[in-house]
């Protein structure tokens, strides 16, 4: 895994969520310290709300601003449910976190989690909160790379985990990856900027964002449309928990799709929330909010935020059996369920404008 210099703190930090937007599964590095920090895992009441301990799959940062959004704004309160939302990191999987019960419920990467179902993990996805991952070939508007074909000729950075993924992906497309120079990706896009490379592997809603911010014109190539990507932080509990506990995580979706139709209508003060109350300290308001307007259009879905489909499923899914990715096939109607979804929005696509 590769460090990358994280716009969202300020600092140098490695985060293997670029190795899962590549697809790369992670398991969790030190147990322990993450089972003292999910806070346990039962339901309880209090104050005829109930109780429920979720597991963020990273840090507090812009892109779970819906999630402090219904915290900040009553939304959770409003459905009956009070939730502890705690943070991930490096040595923390939600996936066999969750899986154990020591956390009712969570998110994590699509991929990671398809990997965990395929071995034996006894979960199932019920919403997402971006519809592609941010995870992205970035390049410059004066020589962009849109395809996987666009890729033949020119020099592209990535993580040695993430060529392992990007090799076979190439030739699933019918590209012969000799005729890619891969490299392997730096801390921070400098490679792009320098003309190193004329594509850099990162995220298009901070490494991005900050490009934009220095005045270099890019695009984004997303590893979802690319063939070796998926959802983005999809929600997640385990198969018993959804066959017996359906009306309470209803509620909290519910509520947390409240909290990502406020953020998506109002970027700057969602940035404001993590900047300034429920993210680590240090961060950069000006960015976050230029991070919070860019991840609108990977949040919002025709169907209303937070929405899964089943055939999208499927063809991710297929995508990554055909890479290898994921060991064996799978059928989306095992390892999603858009029951939640559709109890929670009642037959509409908005909670908040309706």
């Amino acid at each position: 895994m590769s460090d990358r210099t994280n716009p969202l703190l300020g600092t140098s930090a490695s985060r293997r969520q670029i190795l899962r937007g590549a697809g790369v599964g992670v398991a969790t590095l030190a147990f322990g310290s993450a089972l003292s920090a999910c806070g346990g895992g039962s339901d309880s009441s209090s104050g005829g709300k109930t109780k429920m301990a979720y597991q963020l799959e990273w840090l507090k940062i812009t892109q779970f601003a819906g999630f402090f959004a219904a915290q900040e704004n009553g939304y959770y309160a409003k459905n009956g449910v009070a939730p502890t939302i705690n943070a991930g990191g490096p040595n923390i999987s939600a996936s066999q976190l969750v899986a154990a019960g020591r956390a009712n419920l969570g998110d994590d990467d699509n991929i990671t989690l398809l990997q965990g179902i395929a071995k034996g993990l006894p979960l199932v996805m019920f919403a997402t909160v971006f519809q592609k991952t941010p995870y992205s070939c970035i390049s410059k508007a004066s020589k962009p790379i849109h395809t996987l074909q666009d890729m033949v000729g020119k020099t592209v950075a990535i993580s040695a985990a993430g060529k392992a993924q990007l090799a076979p992906a190439l030739q699933n497309a019918g590209v012969d990856p000799s005729k890619v120079d891969i490299i392997t990706a730096g801390a921070d896009p400098t490679q792009l900027v320098t003309g190193q490379a004329d594509g850099y592997f990162g995220f298009s809603t901070d490494q991005g964002v900050s490009l934009e911010q220095k005045g270099v014109d890019v695009v984004f190539a997303s590893a979802t449309d690319l063939g070796f990507g998926g959802y983005a932080d999809c929600l997640f509990a385990t198969k018993d928990k959804i066959d017996k506990d359906k009306d309470n995580l209803v509620n909290f979706l519910r509520g947390t799709i409240m909290g990502y139709e406020w953020s998506n209508a109002n970027p700057a003060q969602a940035a404001g929330l993590v900047v300034n109350k429920y993210g680590p300290k240090g961060q950069d308001l000006a960015l976050q909010t230029e991070v919070a307007k860019k991840q609108v259009s990977l949040i919002e879905s025709p169907k209303g935020v937070m929405w899964l489909d089943t055939a999208q499923m499927q063809k991710i899914i297929d995508d990554q059996v055909a890479i290898k990715v994921i060991t064996k096939p799978m059928k989306a109607e095992d390892v999603m369920t858009t029951s939640i979804l559709e109890a929670a929005y009642g037959g509409k696509t908005s909670l908040l404008n309706s």
